[in-house]
């Protein structure tokens, strides 16, 4: 298990730290504006840039055949694909760690601004970038990844719409749809875990008929 998951962080490893590059760089950000709408999506960005590694580190495996060698290993279906969601959810905490930053200095910087706004760029963050890696790994592992960056991009797009679902269904307690209710990401992030759990018994299906092939 702890193999498949330093594999999977070898074949980013030069783009984790280019996230971490550009997310540190975010860090400042509360020392050049206080927007507050700025500063929450910040947040959410430095999140994200994380997740979206995933296409690269999946893209290297399939042109190296290591997805083909992979299953010739003396490792179970189910310890492979957890490797891969184990793998998910430390890009996210490095993003949210970074993030933390953000929000500290924020927080000392901006003593003013609405804690809530903040906050609220954290529940979008984790939100966005938990339903994309549920979203997107199953898509990729079923079609390839040939076209990563669209299906990353598309993955997003649906992960917004999830939140808008869920602003459409709180809309009779936050006075008419409010994608930045405090509510709305508060419950979109604990549904998220339920999409993350969904697509990992959708991804362990779809290897285990590539495996049978």
């Amino acid at each position: 298990m702890k193999g498949l998951i330093r594999n999977t962080f070898y074949s980013m490893e030069n783009n984790i730290k280019l996230a971490f590059l550009m997310a540190g760089f975010l860090i400042l950000t509360p020392l050049i504006t206080r927007e507050p709408v700025v500063l929450s999506m910040i947040t959410a960005v430095q999140i994200f840039i994380f997740i979206a590694n995933v296409g690269t580190s999946l893209q290297a495996d399939e042109i190296s055949n290591w997805n083909r060698f992979e299953l010739t290993l003396p490792v179970n279906v189910k310890s492979v694909i957890l490797a891969k969601y184990i793998s998910f959810c430390i890009l996210i905490f490095f993003g949210f760690a970074v993030s933390l930053l953000t929000g500290l200095i924020t927080v000392v910087t901006v003593p003013s601004l609405n804690t809530t706004s903040l906050i609220w760029g954290y529940q979008y963050g984790l939100t966005q970038s938990i339903t994309v890696a549920a979203i997107m790994f199953p898509v990729m592992l079923k079609i390839g990844t040939e076209k990563n960056e669209l299906i990353i991009l598309i993955s997003a797009f649906f992960a917004g719409i999830f939140m808008l679902i869920v602003a459409v269904l709180l809309a009779p307690w936050t006075a008419g749809i409010n994608l930045r209710s405090g509510l709305v990401g508060a419950a979109a992030l604990s549904v998220s875990p339920l999409l993350l759990l969904i697509s990992y018994f959708i991804s362990l299906r779809i290897y285990k008929n590539k495996e049978d092939r």
